[in-house]
């Protein structure tokens, strides 16, 4: 049976640890050869579709010029009648419809 002194045990842990720090600092030093992973994001056709369907809202008017025009001559020319009924009728289901909800 061989006996070894302590301090071997010692020596021999310090030089494997001096060595991996020389080993980290070397890895450290060198240029990084891996290249470096970037976020990607894939949008279904469904999501796709509706970027498409907002590009076209957004390039449609949120007035109707000639709507407002067509209103506007009507009222000027005294000729723009009014449906008291349809509109007490309108006010009557809404407010119903509220009542509901």
């Amino acid at each position: 049976m061989e006996i070894t002194p302590k301090d071997s045990v010692n020596i021999e842990a310090y030089v494997n640890q001096v060595q991996d720090k020389e080993k980290a600092e070397a890895a450290s030093e060198q240029p990084e050869t891996q290249q470096t992973k970037t976020d990607t994001v894939a949008l279904s056709n469904a999501a796709k579709n509706i970027q498409e369907a907002q590009k076209q809202l957004e390039a449609i008017a949120d007035v109707r010029e000639d709507k407002v025009a067509q209103l506007k001559e009507q009222i000027e020319n005294g000729a723009y009648e009014i449906d008291e009924e349809k509109i007490a009728d309108k006010m009557l289901k809404d407010a119903l419809l509220n009542d509901l909800a």
